[in-house]
């Protein structure tokens, strides 16, 4: 479940220095903490899922 909090706390701080409501801060900074926090998620939820239960059967919820 932490991974999800993370994950969305990532994304929200991204959309918003993307769209260049944080003085001081390069839109493109909040491009990357998105693409970063997605790729975070789904890499813990690939990794996790066959070390929850064995199987590659989307189970586990991070």
């Amino acid at each position: 479940m932490i991974c999800f909090r993370c994950s969305f706390v990532g994304k929200v701080a991204g959309l918003v220095s993307a769209l260049n409501v944080i003085p001081f801060v390069d839109p493109a900074i909040g491009v990357i903490v998105f693409a970063a926090a997605s790729i975070l998620k789904d890499a813990v939820n690939r990794i996790g899922d066959p070390l929850d239960d064995g199987q590659p059967n989307q189970s586990f919820k991070g």
